[in-house]
C-alpha cells in the first residue's frame, strides 16, 4: 500500500512539473494580452486627459475595423482549415484579434513615451512567443496580426488625417498682443522644448499699451522667450512624473503635476519672488491663458551664455565665490531652484550673475530642498571643472560645515532629470571617475566629523517591486512543490540523520563565511559577533539579490566594529577574490571527481569529468583569446581590473604575510561551498535513500550559486530551484527526488534562516554593531 501512494505521489509530482510550463506559457499568454490591449487603453485615457476626443475616437474607429478584419480573416479560414493557404498562415484561426487591434489604436495614438512602446514591443512579442509555442498559431500568423492592424490603422490616418488640437503661433501671438506686446512679423523663432514638454518660441516685440507709450513714446523694441504650456504635452510626462511621486517621498517630491493653472500660478509666484530679492532673473512681462487646456508666460530675453558654456579660463575663483553666494541667497531666502545647475545659470558682459527657469521653484521651501539645489549646483560645477578644484572652491567660499551638510543629499536620484542625464554621459565617456563618489571622497578628506549616511528619501526602489515579483513567482513554485509535499522515508532514523547533518552543514556554512571575512581584517574583530554578521545577512538577503545583501552587510559591520569605510569595503572585496578563486578550483575538483563512482557504486551520478573539465577550460581559453584580440574589450577589462590590482592587491599582501590570517580567509572561502554542497548531499540522500556522489552535489550547488548571483531576486529564487533541479536530473537523480531534495535544501539554507536571521540583524543593530 505504501509502495503504490509512493509511486500515486512521484506521478503527481511528475505531472506538475510537465504541466509547469505549459502554465508559464498561459501566464505570459494572459499578461502579453493585458498589456496589449491595456497600453492602448492607458493611451486613449491619456489622450482624453488632453481633451483630445477626435484622435480617440479615429482610434475607436480603427481599432473596430481591424477587429472586423481579423475575425472575417478567421471565420474564412475556419471553413477552408484544410487548405493549404490556411495552413500556411496558421490553421483556424490565424489572426490574433487583440494583437491587431493593439496595434491599430497604438499607431493611430502614437507613443507619448519610449516606456510605452517599449513594454508593448516586448509583450506583443513574448505574447506571440507563447501563442506559436502553445501551437495556437504560427509565426506567420502573428506576423500577418500585426501587419493586419498597422494596414488598417495606416489607411485610416490616410482617410481621416491626423489633427493638432493646440493653439498655433498665431493664437499665441494675439494673447501677447492683449498685452501690449505686438510681435514683429516674421520675427518668431522656434526653441528647443522645456523640460516639462513646454512648447518655446523667441519673438521680437513692440510695447504698444498706453502705459509703455507714455513711459517711452519711442515704442522700443525688445526680445521677448515665451513658454507654452499645453496641458496635452504636460500628459505626456504624466507616467514618469506619477512614478517619481510614488518612489520618493518626503519634500524633494515634485509639486502636484495635475493642475495647469496652479503650475503656472506657482511659477509667476516664484519670478516675482525672485526678483523681489535682489537676484537678476529675467522679467516676467505676461502670464495668460490662452485656453482652457493652454497657458503663456513671456519673460524678457537674456543675451548672456551660460556658465555650461564658457571657457575654462572664465572659471576663476572669484567666480566660483559668486555662484555659492547667489545660492546662500535663495537658501537664507527660503526659496528652493529645484533645478539649479549651470546651465540655468548665466554671467552677463558686466560679470553679473542671472538665474533663469525658475518655474520649477519653491517658495518658503525647506531647508532640506535648499541644501540640495546646492548638492546638485555642486555636482553641474564638477562636471565642468572637475570633482577636486569643485570641491575645494565650494569650500572656500562656504566653508567646510557647510559642504559637510550637502553630503547626505549627494544621491543621483534626487537630482533633476537633466543632471542625472549628464552624470551617465559622463560615465560613459571612456575611463572617466564617478563624479558624486569623488566629491563624497573629497569632502570627508577634508571634513573628517562629516555625516556619511544618506538621507533615506526613497520610498520604492525598482529592486523591492523586482523582488516583489521574484518573490511571488517563489511563492508559487514553494506552493506547487509543497503541494501533496510528503516524505516518506523521513520515518526512519536513518533519514531523520541525513536531515539534521544537513542542518549542521547548513549552520557551517555561516561560520566559514565568518572566517573567510575574519582573515581579510588585520583588526581584531569578535569572532561571535561575526558569526550573527553572517546569520543576519540571511535576513537581509531577503530584500537584495544573491550576495548583494550580505556585501552590504559585511561593510557595515565591519565600519561599525571601527575600521575605515575605505578598508572596509576593501576587505570585503578581498574575501570575495578569495572565495571566487577557492570556487573556480572547487568547480574544478568536483567536476574532475564527479564521474568517478557512476558505475562502480550504482550511484545516481551520471556527470562525466572529461566533458564539464574540457568545457570549462575551452570557455576560459575562448574568453582569454576575445580579451586579447579585441583592443576595446581588452581595455574594458583593464579597467575594471586595474582597481582590483591597485586596492585589493595591497591589502591581500597583507592577510599573506600572517599565516593565521591565510588559513582563516582561504579556510572559511573553501569550507563555504563545502559545507553547502554537503548539505545538499544529505538532503538527497534523506529523499531517495540512495548513497548520491557527494562530487555531483558540489558541481550542482556550485553552478546554482553562480546563476543565482546573476539572477536578481533576493536569494536568486526562482534561478537557484530551476538550476538544482536540472543538475540534479543530469546527474541521474530521478526528477521527483530532484524537486523534493531541493525542496528540502532550499529550506534549510534559506527559507528557514530568515527567522533567525531576522532576530541576529535586530540585536546587532541594538547593539549599534550594524
Amino acid at each position: 500500500m505504501g509502495h503504490r501512494a509512493g509511486c500515486d505521489l512521484r506521478q503527481e509530482i511528475l505531472h506538475r512539473a510537465a504541466a509547469f510550463p505549459r502554465f508559464m506559457l498561459n501566464v505570459v499568454q494572459v499578461l502579453a494580452f493585458l498589456s496589449v490591449i491595456g497600453v492602448p487603453v492607458a493611451l486613449a485615457v491619456e489622450r482624453l486627459i488632453k481633451r483630445e476626443t477626435v484622435l480617440v475616437v479615429d482610434a475607436v474607429g480603427a481599432a473596430t475595423v481591424a477587429y472586423l478584419a481579423a475575425f472575417s480573416v478567421n471565420v474564412i479560414t475556419s471553413h477552408f482549415q484544410d487548405s493549404a493557404v490556411a495552413q500556411a498562415i496558421g490553421g483556424a484561426t490565424p489572426m490574433q484579434v487583440q494583437l491587431a487591434v493593439g496595434v491599430a489604436v497604438v499607431t493611430v495614438l502614437g507613443f507619448s513615451r519610449s516606456q510605452y512602446r517599449t513594454l508593448f514591443l516586448t509583450t506583443a512579442a513574448l505574447g506571440g512567443l507563447a501563442v506559436v509555442l502553445l501551437g495556437q498559431d504560427s509565426v506567420t500568423g502573428v506576423l500577418l496580426s500585426a501587419l493586419l492592424g498597422q494596414i488598417v490603422a495606416t489607411a485610416w490616418i490616410s482617410l481621416r488625417g491626423v489633427l493638432d488640437t493646440r493653439p498655433g503661433i498665431a493664437r499665441i501671438l494675439a494673447e501677447l498682443d492683449h498685452d501690449g506686446f505686438r510681435a514683429h512679423p516674421g520675427s518668431v523663432r522656434v526653441l528647443e522644448p522645456g523640460t516639462d514638454g513646454a512648447r518655446r518660441f523667441r519673438v521680437a516685440v513692440t510695447a504698444n499699451s498706453h502705459d509703455n507709450a507714455a513711459s517711452n513714446p519711442r515704442h522700443p523694441k525688445q526680445t521677448l522667450d515665451l513658454s507654452v504650456l499645453d496641458q496635452s504635452q504636460r500628459a505626456a510626462y504624466l507616467a514618469s512624473r506619477l512614478w517619481q511621486w510614488i518612489r520618493l517621498r518626503g519634500p524633494v517630491r515634485r509639486r502636484s503635476f495635475f493642475s495647469l493653472r496652479r503650475t503656472v500660478e506657482s511659477e509667476v509666484l516664484m519670478a516675482m519672488s525672485v526678483e523681489a530679492v535682489g537676484i537678476r532673473t529675467p522679467r516676467l512681462r505676461s502670464a495668460r491663458q490662452i485656453d482652457q487646456d493652454t497657458a503663456l508666460l513671456a519673460y524678457d530675453h537674456l543675451d548672456a551664455p551660460r556658465l555650461a558654456d564658457l571657457p575654462d579660463r572664465a572659471w576663476t575663483p572669484t567666480l566660483h565665490h559668486s555662484v555659492w553666494a547667489l545660492w546662500q541667497h535663495l537658501r537664507s531666502r527660503q526659496l528652493a531652484h529645484r533645478e539649479l545647475t549651470t546651465d540655468h545659470l548665466r554671467l552677463d558682459p558686466a560679470g553679473h550673475l542671472w538665474l533663469t527657469d525658475v518655474g520649477y521653484g519653491e517658495i518658503t521651501a525647506e531647508d532640506m530642498l535648499c541644501r540640495l539645489d546646492g548638492a546638485e549646483l555642486l555636482v553641474s560645477i564638477a562636471l565642468r571643472v572637475g570633482p577636486g578644484r569643485a570641491t575645494e572652491e565650494a569650500v572656500d567660499a562656504l566653508g567646510p560645515a557647510t559642504v559637510a551638510s550637502l553630503l547626505p543629499l549627494m544621491q543621483p536620484i534626487l537630482f533633476s532629470e537633466d543632471t542625472t542625464k549628464a552624470l551617465r554621459r559622463h560615465r560613459a565617456a571612456g575611463d572617466r571617475e564617478d563624479v558624486v563618489g569623488a566629491i563624497r571622497d573629497r569632502i570627508v578628506a577634508l571634513h573628517p566629523e562629516a555625516d556619511v549616511q544618506p538621507v533615506s528619501l526613497e520610498r520604492v526602489r525598482p529592486r523591492t517591486l523586482l523582488s516583489v515579483v521574484g518573490g511571488a513567482i517563489a511563492f508559487y513554485l514553494l506552493a506547487t512543490q509543497l503541494t501533496g509535499f510528503q516524505v516518506p522515508k523521513l520515518n526512519t532514523w536513518q533519514a531523520w540523520g541525513w536531515v539534521v547533518g544537513a542542518a549542521v552543514a547548513s549552520a557551517l556554512t555561516y561560520v566559514a563565511a565568518a572566517f573567510n571575512l575574519l582573515g581579510c581584517v588585520k583588526e581584531r574583530v569578535p569572532v561571535g559577533r561575526t558569526i550573527t554578521a553572517q546569520v543576519a545577512a540571511a535576513f537581509a538577503g531577503l530584500v537584495a539579490p544573491a550576495a548583494v545583501g550580505g556585501l552590504a552587510v559585511n561593510t557595515r559591520f565591519l565600519q561599525r566594529a571601527g575600521i575605515p569605510v575605505a578598508r572596509a569595503v576593501t576587505a570585503v572585496g578581498v574575501s570575495q577574490v578569495i572565495g571566487f578563486a577557492c570556487y573556480v578550483v572547487l568547480l574544478l575538483l568536483f567536476s574532475a571527481f564527479a564521474g568517478s563512482r557512476q558505475k562502480e557504486s550504482g550511484g545516481l551520478s551520471a556527470i562525466t569529468p572529461s566533458a564539464t573539465v574540457t568545457g570549462v577550460v575551452i570557455a576560459l581559453a575562448v574568453i582569454g583569446l576575445l580579451i586579447a584580440a579585441i583592443p576595446r574589450l581588452r581595455a574594458f577589462v583593464i579597467s575594471r581590473a586595474k582597481p582590483l590590482v591597485t586596492d585589493i592587491g595591497p591589502e591581500f599582501l597583507q592577510v599573506a604575510r600572517s599565516p593565521r590570517k591565510l588559513a582563516q580567509a582561504f579556510g572559511g572561502a573553501v569550507g563555504l561551498p563545502l559545507a553547502a554542497s554537503f548539505c545538499l548531499w544529505a538532503s538527497v540522500n534523506a529523499v531517495s535513500g540512495n548513497d548520491v556522489n557527494l562530487a555531483a552535489m558540489g558541481v550542482a550547488y556550485l553552478v546554482a550559486k553562480a546563476v543565482g548571483s546573476l539572477v536578481p531576486t533576493p536569494g536568486g529564487i526562482g534561478g537557484v530551484e530551476a538550476v538544482l533541479t536540472a543538475g540534479l536530473t543530469t546527474a541521474g537523480v530521478p526528477s521527483a527526488v530532484a524537486a523534493t531534495s531541493v525542496i528540502v535544501f532550499r529550506l534549510l539554507t534559506w527559507w528557514l534562516p530568515v527567522i533567525p536571521g531576522w532576530f541576529a540583524f535586530t540585536a546587532l543593530q541594538r547593539r549599534g554593531a550594524l
